[in-house]
Protein backbone atom coordinates (compact mmCIF):
# COMPACT_ATOMS: atom_id res chain seq x y z
CA UNK A 1 0.00 0.00 0.00
CA UNK A 2 1.20 3.45 -0.83
CA UNK A 3 1.77 5.82 1.73
CA UNK A 4 -1.34 8.42 2.33
CA UNK A 5 -1.25 11.63 2.09
CA UNK A 6 -4.03 14.47 3.49
CA UNK A 7 -6.17 15.74 1.13
CA UNK A 8 -5.63 19.50 1.48
CA UNK A 9 -6.99 22.48 -0.92
CA UNK A 10 -3.74 24.66 -2.13
CA UNK A 11 -2.23 26.95 -5.33
CA UNK A 12 -0.65 25.87 -7.68
CA UNK A 13 0.68 25.78 -11.67
CA UNK A 14 0.27 22.69 -13.63
CA UNK A 15 2.65 21.76 -16.77
CA UNK A 16 1.50 19.58 -19.22
CA UNK A 17 4.04 18.66 -22.02
CA UNK A 18 3.30 16.38 -24.87
CA UNK A 19 4.73 15.15 -27.87
CA UNK A 20 3.31 16.56 -31.36
CA UNK A 21 2.44 13.52 -33.58
CA UNK A 22 4.07 10.82 -32.25
CA UNK A 23 0.77 8.38 -32.09
CA UNK A 24 1.00 8.66 -36.40
CA UNK A 25 5.26 8.93 -36.28
CA UNK A 26 4.77 4.87 -34.00
CA UNK A 27 3.31 3.87 -37.12
CA UNK A 28 6.25 4.13 -39.00
CA UNK A 29 9.09 3.27 -36.22
CA UNK A 30 10.16 0.02 -34.77
CA UNK A 31 8.89 -0.67 -31.67
CA UNK A 32 11.96 -1.11 -30.01
CA UNK A 33 13.52 2.89 -31.59
CA UNK A 34 9.50 4.12 -30.32
CA UNK A 35 10.75 3.22 -26.72
CA UNK A 36 13.90 4.15 -26.64
CA UNK A 37 12.59 7.54 -28.26
CA UNK A 38 9.99 8.03 -25.86
CA UNK A 39 12.09 6.68 -22.80
CA UNK A 40 14.77 9.80 -24.11
CA UNK A 41 11.74 12.03 -23.86
CA UNK A 42 10.52 11.12 -20.69
CA UNK A 43 14.13 11.33 -19.22
CA UNK A 44 14.82 14.89 -20.43
CA UNK A 45 11.66 16.30 -19.14
CA UNK A 46 11.76 14.80 -15.71
CA UNK A 47 15.46 16.18 -15.52
CA UNK A 48 14.37 19.75 -16.59
CA UNK A 49 11.42 19.51 -13.58
CA UNK A 50 13.56 18.61 -10.97
CA UNK A 51 15.65 21.43 -11.67
CA UNK A 52 13.20 23.64 -11.24
CA UNK A 53 11.92 22.25 -8.12
CA UNK A 54 8.49 20.93 -9.46
CA UNK A 55 6.71 17.85 -8.92
CA UNK A 56 6.42 15.10 -11.84
CA UNK A 57 2.70 14.18 -11.02
CA UNK A 58 2.00 11.50 -13.86
CA UNK A 59 3.34 9.95 -17.11
CA UNK A 60 0.54 9.93 -19.64
CA UNK A 61 1.08 8.17 -22.85
CA UNK A 62 3.66 10.42 -24.83
CA UNK A 63 3.25 12.98 -22.42
CA UNK A 64 4.50 14.37 -18.98
CA UNK A 65 2.14 16.15 -16.49
CA UNK A 66 4.37 18.30 -13.33
CA UNK A 67 3.34 20.13 -10.69
CA UNK A 68 4.32 23.25 -9.21
CA UNK A 69 3.30 24.35 -5.91
CA UNK A 70 2.49 20.96 -3.98
CA UNK A 71 3.74 19.62 -1.79
CA UNK A 72 4.87 23.39 -0.51
CA UNK A 73 4.14 25.75 -2.02
CA UNK A 74 6.99 28.67 -2.53
CA UNK A 75 6.89 32.21 -3.20
CA UNK A 76 8.31 31.95 -6.66
CA UNK A 77 5.83 28.53 -8.30
CA UNK A 78 4.70 29.99 -11.11
CA UNK A 79 8.09 31.34 -11.95
CA UNK A 80 9.75 28.36 -11.86
CA UNK A 81 7.12 27.01 -13.65
CA UNK A 82 7.71 29.34 -16.54
CA UNK A 83 11.37 28.84 -16.79
CA UNK A 84 10.93 25.00 -16.87
CA UNK A 85 8.85 24.83 -20.14
CA UNK A 86 11.27 27.38 -22.01
CA UNK A 87 14.08 25.09 -21.05
CA UNK A 88 11.87 21.76 -22.21
CA UNK A 89 11.77 23.94 -25.25
CA UNK A 90 14.85 24.21 -25.75
CA UNK A 91 15.67 20.62 -24.65
CA UNK A 92 14.17 19.42 -27.18
CA UNK A 93 15.96 20.95 -29.76
CA UNK A 94 19.14 19.63 -29.04
CA UNK A 95 17.26 16.20 -28.48
CA UNK A 96 16.43 16.63 -31.98
CA UNK A 97 19.16 17.12 -33.32
CA UNK A 98 20.55 14.47 -31.60
CA UNK A 99 18.29 11.92 -32.91
CA UNK A 100 18.64 13.84 -36.43
CA UNK A 101 22.21 12.89 -36.20
CA UNK A 102 21.72 9.04 -35.46
CA UNK A 103 19.49 9.22 -38.37
CA UNK A 104 16.26 9.01 -36.18
CA UNK A 105 13.31 11.18 -36.19
CA UNK A 106 13.17 14.53 -34.70
CA UNK A 107 10.59 15.06 -31.53
CA UNK A 108 8.56 17.92 -31.01
CA UNK A 109 6.39 18.85 -27.64
CA UNK A 110 3.79 21.50 -27.43
CA UNK A 111 3.08 22.80 -23.67
CA UNK A 112 0.42 24.20 -21.49
CA UNK A 113 0.36 25.85 -18.16
CA UNK A 114 -2.62 26.62 -15.96
CA UNK A 115 -2.48 28.11 -12.52
CA UNK A 116 -4.91 27.81 -9.63
CA UNK A 117 -6.53 26.28 -6.65
CA UNK A 118 -6.69 22.01 -6.55
CA UNK A 119 -6.64 19.79 -3.85
CA UNK A 120 -3.77 18.22 -3.45
CA UNK A 121 -3.16 14.79 -1.62
CA UNK A 122 -3.77 10.50 -1.73
CA UNK A 123 -6.86 9.54 -3.89
CA UNK A 124 -7.96 5.79 -4.06
CA UNK A 125 -8.29 3.45 -1.38
CA UNK A 126 -6.33 1.03 1.33
CA UNK A 127 -5.65 -1.66 -2.23
CA UNK A 128 -4.08 1.48 -4.46
CA UNK A 129 -3.59 5.22 -3.72
CA UNK A 130 -1.45 7.66 -5.48
CA UNK A 131 -0.41 11.12 -4.84
CA UNK A 132 -1.83 13.97 -7.17
CA UNK A 133 -4.02 17.12 -7.71
CA UNK A 134 -7.23 17.53 -9.11
CA UNK A 135 -9.08 20.44 -10.06
CA UNK A 136 -10.49 23.09 -12.49
CA UNK A 137 -6.54 24.15 -13.80
CA UNK A 138 -5.53 20.69 -14.09
CA UNK A 139 -8.79 20.00 -16.67
CA UNK A 140 -8.06 23.31 -18.36
CA UNK A 141 -4.34 21.91 -18.94
CA UNK A 142 -4.91 19.57 -20.86
CA UNK A 143 -7.63 21.14 -22.99
CA UNK A 144 -4.88 23.91 -23.29
CA UNK A 145 -2.37 21.40 -24.29
CA UNK A 146 -4.25 19.88 -27.18
CA UNK A 147 -4.25 23.24 -28.69
CA UNK A 148 -0.10 24.03 -28.26
CA UNK A 149 1.83 23.30 -32.12
CA UNK A 150 5.47 22.18 -32.22
CA UNK A 151 7.70 24.13 -29.88
CA UNK A 152 4.71 26.52 -28.62
CA UNK A 153 3.93 27.23 -25.26
CA UNK A 154 0.49 28.19 -24.09
CA UNK A 155 -0.93 30.11 -21.24
CA UNK A 156 -4.40 29.99 -19.65
CA UNK A 157 -5.75 33.47 -18.67
CA UNK A 158 -5.32 33.03 -14.38
CA UNK A 159 -1.19 32.06 -15.47
CA UNK A 160 -0.79 35.24 -17.97
CA UNK A 161 -2.50 37.38 -15.31
CA UNK A 162 -0.31 36.33 -12.36
CA UNK A 163 2.77 36.47 -14.11
CA UNK A 164 2.18 40.17 -14.96
CA UNK A 165 5.45 42.11 -16.21
CA UNK A 166 7.68 38.74 -15.73
CA UNK A 167 6.60 37.14 -19.08
CA UNK A 168 6.58 38.58 -22.68
CA UNK A 169 3.59 37.20 -24.52
CA UNK A 170 2.81 36.62 -28.82
CA UNK A 171 -0.60 35.72 -30.52
CA UNK A 172 -3.43 35.46 -27.97
CA UNK A 173 -6.36 34.04 -29.30
CA UNK A 174 -9.71 32.86 -27.76
CA UNK A 175 -11.13 29.19 -28.44
CA UNK A 176 -13.83 26.87 -27.32
CA UNK A 177 -12.88 24.23 -25.37
CA UNK A 178 -14.57 20.96 -24.45
CA UNK A 179 -16.27 21.19 -20.74
CA UNK A 180 -16.06 25.19 -20.87
CA UNK A 181 -19.25 27.39 -21.35
CA UNK A 182 -17.53 30.19 -22.23
CA UNK A 183 -14.09 31.03 -24.82
CA UNK A 184 -10.97 30.12 -23.06
CA UNK A 185 -8.27 32.68 -23.87
CA UNK A 186 -4.70 31.01 -24.72
CA UNK A 187 -1.65 33.09 -24.60
CA UNK A 188 1.55 31.86 -26.32
CA UNK A 189 4.52 32.53 -24.40
CA UNK A 190 7.52 34.06 -26.06
CA UNK A 191 9.86 35.00 -22.92
CA UNK A 192 10.53 35.00 -19.66
CA UNK A 193 11.84 38.00 -17.80
CA UNK A 194 12.68 36.59 -14.55
CA UNK A 195 15.01 35.45 -13.37
CA UNK A 196 16.75 36.54 -16.22
CA UNK A 197 15.51 36.68 -19.88
CA UNK A 198 14.86 33.08 -21.41
CA UNK A 199 12.99 33.32 -24.94
CA UNK A 200 11.17 30.33 -26.33
CA UNK A 201 13.18 29.13 -29.00
CA UNK A 202 11.78 29.02 -33.01
CA UNK A 203 11.27 26.01 -33.95
CA UNK A 204 9.93 26.45 -37.36
CA UNK A 205 11.89 28.07 -40.21
CA UNK A 206 9.80 30.34 -41.93
CA UNK A 207 11.63 31.36 -44.96
CA UNK A 208 11.44 27.50 -46.58
CA UNK A 209 10.40 26.40 -50.39
CA UNK A 210 6.63 26.86 -51.18
CA UNK A 211 4.95 25.94 -54.30
CA UNK A 212 1.90 26.82 -55.75
CA UNK A 213 -0.64 24.34 -56.71
CA UNK A 214 -4.62 23.98 -57.32
CA UNK A 215 -5.68 20.24 -55.83
CA UNK A 216 -8.46 19.40 -53.81
CA UNK A 217 -7.84 17.56 -50.23
CA UNK A 218 -10.12 16.13 -47.80
CA UNK A 219 -10.26 17.31 -44.15
CA UNK A 220 -11.49 15.99 -40.63
CA UNK A 221 -11.38 17.56 -37.65
CA UNK A 222 -9.03 15.90 -34.60
CA UNK A 223 -10.75 16.13 -30.87
CA UNK A 224 -8.99 14.11 -27.90
CA UNK A 225 -6.63 12.66 -30.23
CA UNK A 226 -9.92 10.93 -32.36
CA UNK A 227 -10.43 11.76 -35.95
CA UNK A 228 -14.18 12.90 -36.34
CA UNK A 229 -16.14 11.41 -39.19
CA UNK A 230 -17.37 14.68 -40.78
CA UNK A 231 -15.13 15.43 -44.37
CA UNK A 232 -14.50 19.02 -45.43
CA UNK A 233 -13.55 19.53 -49.09
CA UNK A 234 -10.58 22.05 -49.43
CA UNK A 235 -8.54 23.64 -52.62
CA UNK A 236 -4.96 23.80 -51.75
CA UNK A 237 -3.40 26.71 -52.95
CA UNK A 238 0.11 26.15 -51.63
CA UNK A 239 2.07 24.07 -49.93
CA UNK A 240 6.07 23.63 -48.68
CA UNK A 241 7.80 21.17 -46.21
CA UNK A 242 5.93 22.69 -43.02
CA UNK A 243 2.90 23.70 -44.04
CA UNK A 244 0.05 24.90 -46.82
CA UNK A 245 -2.72 27.53 -47.43
CA UNK A 246 -5.92 26.28 -48.63
CA UNK A 247 -9.23 27.35 -48.88
CA UNK A 248 -12.42 25.81 -47.02
CA UNK A 249 -15.70 25.68 -46.73
CA UNK A 250 -16.32 26.72 -43.19
CA UNK A 251 -13.82 28.87 -40.85
CA UNK A 252 -11.84 26.98 -38.13
CA UNK A 253 -10.21 27.81 -34.94
CA UNK A 254 -7.01 29.01 -34.52
CA UNK A 255 -5.00 26.03 -33.21
CA UNK A 256 -7.60 23.30 -33.77
CA UNK A 257 -6.00 20.30 -35.34
CA UNK A 258 -6.96 18.25 -38.66
CA UNK A 259 -6.19 15.68 -40.71
CA UNK A 260 -5.91 15.92 -44.50
CA UNK A 261 -5.80 13.51 -47.44
CA UNK A 262 -4.32 13.24 -50.41
CA UNK A 263 -3.73 11.16 -52.95
CA UNK A 264 -4.08 11.91 -57.13
CA UNK A 265 -1.38 14.32 -56.93
CA UNK A 266 1.68 12.47 -55.23
CA UNK A 267 0.90 9.74 -58.32
CA UNK A 268 0.08 7.28 -55.09
CA UNK A 269 -2.46 4.36 -54.76
CA UNK A 270 -3.23 4.59 -51.47
CA UNK A 271 -3.75 8.01 -49.61
CA UNK A 272 -1.33 10.47 -47.76
CA UNK A 273 -2.45 11.41 -44.37
CA UNK A 274 -0.71 14.33 -42.22
CA UNK A 275 -1.55 16.14 -39.72
CA UNK A 276 -1.97 19.85 -39.21
CA UNK A 277 -2.66 22.85 -37.05
CA UNK A 278 -4.86 25.86 -38.06
CA UNK A 279 -2.69 28.81 -37.92
CA UNK A 280 -5.32 31.40 -38.82
CA UNK A 281 -8.30 31.72 -41.10
CA UNK A 282 -9.77 34.49 -43.10
CA UNK A 283 -12.39 34.95 -45.03
CA UNK A 284 -12.08 34.85 -48.77
CA UNK A 285 -14.27 35.45 -51.91
CA UNK A 286 -17.23 32.68 -50.14
CA UNK A 287 -14.39 30.74 -48.42
CA UNK A 288 -12.20 30.76 -46.17
CA UNK A 289 -8.91 30.79 -46.72
CA UNK A 290 -6.59 28.92 -44.19
CA UNK A 291 -3.38 28.67 -42.99
CA UNK A 292 -2.27 25.20 -41.03
CA UNK A 293 1.72 24.21 -39.93
CA UNK A 294 2.26 20.38 -40.02
CA UNK A 295 1.89 18.76 -36.60
CA UNK A 296 5.29 16.06 -37.04
CA UNK A 297 7.52 16.81 -40.15
CA UNK A 298 9.16 12.92 -39.59
CA UNK A 299 6.02 10.79 -40.45
CA UNK A 300 5.84 8.84 -44.02
CA UNK A 301 3.23 11.46 -44.91
CA UNK A 302 5.26 14.33 -44.69
CA UNK A 303 8.35 12.86 -46.45
CA UNK A 304 6.07 12.15 -49.28
CA UNK A 305 4.74 16.17 -49.11
CA UNK A 306 8.48 16.88 -49.00
CA UNK A 307 9.17 14.94 -52.09
CA UNK A 308 6.48 16.10 -53.87
CA UNK A 309 7.73 19.75 -53.39
CA UNK A 310 11.04 19.02 -54.13
CA UNK A 311 9.67 17.32 -57.57
CA UNK A 312 8.23 20.11 -58.40
CA UNK A 313 11.08 22.72 -57.55
CA UNK A 314 13.92 21.09 -58.74
CA UNK A 315 12.36 18.04 -60.79
CA UNK A 316 14.04 15.23 -59.29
Amino acid sequence: MNQSHSIVGTHATILIADLRGFSTLMESVPSTLMVDLLNRFFGLMAKIVKRHGGMIDKLMGDAIMAVFGVPNRRPDDLIRALNCAVEMQLGMIDLSHRNERQGEPRLYAGIALSTGDVMAGSFGSEVYNEYTVIGSPVNLASRIESYAMRGQILLSEATYRAAGDAIQIGTVHEVQVKGRASPVMLYELKAVTQPHLLRVPMVEVRKTPRVLVDFPAVFQRVEDKRVLPERIVGQVQDIGYFGLCVDLPVALPPYSEVMMSMAPEFGLDSQVEVYARVLRSRPHQDRFRTNLQFTNIDTPGHRRIKHYVDHILWGN
